[in-house]
């Protein structure tokens, strides 16, 4: 793919259209929004030749050789006060990328991107001082990279995409709307999508509660961004994780967490039983679904999870029974002297020891297939008893390293390495649905209650997720040395936590109401 001398997008909007407000008809008017670019430069460098761009959607560079791309927006009111400046990776990155944000005319560095490493869709952001709003309305912001060995690619703007402007060039002025709204409505639009695999697999989970529970809004997205993946002939049409096309097939065990959704919402589609073929591929002699030489806690949502629901839909007892017998494998291998590790060789060297997210992704996949199967009249399998005990035991052990203000940390045990969103949204959740399946003490829904409040000091004002420790490709030291970013997978989890705490609002209420009403036919 080449990419003319200049690369110039003349995104022919209305003001109207340019700032995007997060608004709703319940939640008042909002004061300010997203400004997208309207016009790009950039330099002439050639796109990787086995890598695809997701979505058929189109993306500019920041190049290595320190070439300069510059963004012009509309202009700004002088009277903004904070402001953030968005890019969106368009395809991943493998290494560590510094790029600094410069008024053209002076030279002046405004600000510096860190990113390191990246998830196509993944906006990162900076913050920018409102003093140099003259000058960014007369000439711009250019990016220029200082540190990163290969080009990064970023999503272009695009009028055709109004629903997911979060992911194209802005600028984001503070909005007066409440975080939590903001929240919402930025999950039920197109800003939510992600890369096909567990980190879409985290959205979709979210979107599939709340369209069961008759939320249309959220059945459209869901079936929108399935749409996306989803193809009559091959299956399904992605990226893996190298952003590499892979069509018709899956690329890990990890992919298979769409799944669950998709059997909800279109247990006949090809792409199911292409999908049960590929794990079955996977699958050792002694039973276990695994990649390579190891098992993972990713394992428990990403596997015994959607296994359990196609099941449910295909009353299949004996793949209802592999889906648990997944949890058993992974709970004999990955959980040594109160530690749980997200991986673990099948000769025993283990990594990940009490981090966060692996944490996450074992209670998770505990509760929800548990969940799904006792749904499916699977309730007596061999070993759900065994599974209902490790969930009650590892949950109250995560929860007695829960911080004074609800959270959880990168590595649940160790403090120093700050505070995870993601991980805090996942376990959180995981306790929610504990508690809704009489497995846990409603006591705990005050500790999961003060998770969410806290986490919505990590909302953006238009409804990003931030402080989310980033994927784990940069290996343990990333995880624990607190950078932090914004991910589509945390937006997922802390919905999804907000859904069930809402789910045992109404419960508890429908309760007290009853439970008055049979005290007042007491005749006394």
């Amino acid at each position: 793919m080449n990419y003319p001398t200049s690369i110039r997008i003349i995104v022919l909007l209305s003001l109207f259209f340019l700032v995007e407000f997060t608004s709703a008809k319940s939640q008042g008017k909002c004061n300010a929004g997203r400004v997208v670019a309207l016009d790009l430069q950039s330099p002439d460098v050639q796109f990787p030749t086995t890598k695809r761009i997701p979505l058929d959607w189109k993306a500019f560079p920041v190049a290595s050789n320190g070439a300069i791309t510059q963004l012009n927006f509309p202009k700004l009111k002088p009277d903004s006060q904070r402001l953030w400046l968005r890019i969106t990776a368009a395809i991943d990155f493998r290494e560590e990328f510094l790029i600094n944000a410069i008024l053209p005319a002076t030279g002046k560095i405004i600000g510096q991107f860190d990113i390191r490493y990246s998830h196509p869709f993944q906006p990162f952001q900076i913050a920018i001082e409102s003093i140099y709003l003259n000058e960014i309305n007369a000439n711009g912001i250019a990016l220029q990279m200082v540190k990163g060995k290969t080009d990064a690619w970023f999503f272009l703007p695009d009028k055709k995409r109004i629903d997911s402007k979060g992911l194209q060039p802005h600028i984001l002025i503070q909005s007066d709307i409440d975080k939590n709204d903001a929240f919402q409505n930025n999950m039920l639009s197109m800003n939510s999508i992600a890369p096909f695999g567990w980190i879409s697999g985290c959205v979709m989970d979210a979107l599939l509660e709340r369209s069961m529970q008759g939320d249309k809004k959220a059945q459209t997205i869901l079936k929108k961004q399935l749409a996306c993946f989803l193809d009559s002939q091959k299956g399904f049409r992605f990226e893996n994780p190298m952003t590499e096309p892979r069509d018709g097939t899956l690329n890990s065990i990890e992919d298979f967490l769409p799944f669950a959704a998709i059997a909800n919402l279109y247990p006949t589609h090809p792409s199911v039983q292409i999908a049960l073929d590929y794990l079955k591929k996977k699958e050792l002699v002694s039973g276990e679904i695994a990649s390579w030489n190891e098992l993972t806690t990713e394992g428990c949502y990403c596997i015994s999870y959607p296994l359990a629901a196609i099941a449910v839909q295909r009353n299949d007892g004996e793949l209802a029974q592999k889906a648990l017998n997944q949890l058993l494998f992974r709970i004999k291998l990955l959980h040594i002297n109160n530690i749980v590790y997200q991986r673990s060789t099948f000769d025993g060297h283990r990594a990940f020891a009490n981090w966060g997210r692996g944490v996450t992704w074992y209670l998770l996949g505990m509760v929800k297939t548990i969940k799904t199967l006792q749904k499916g009249h699977f309730e007596n399998l061999e070993g759900i008893d065994s599974v209902i005990n490790e969930f009650q035991q590892v949950a109250k052990t995560a929860l007695s390293y829960q911080s004074s203000e609800g959270l959880w940390y990168s590595y649940i045990d160790r403090p120093e390495t700050g505070v995870d969103a993601s991980a805090s949204a996942g376990i959180a959740t995981a306790i929610a649905e504990g508690v809704q399946l009489s497995l846990l003490d409603k006591s705990y829904i005050a500790k999961i209650k003060l998770t969410n409040q806290s986490l919505t000091k990590s909302i953006t004002p238009d409804g990003f997720l931030t402080n989310i420790s980033q994927l784990n490709r940069g290996g343990e030291a990333l995880q624990a040395n607190g950078y932090r970013v914004i991910s589509q997978f945390g937006m997922g989890l802390l919905a999804q936590l907000k859904f069930n705490i809402d789910l045992l609002d109404k419960s508890n209420r429908f309760t007290v109401e009853t439970d008055s009403k049979f005290i007042g036919e007491i005749d006394i």
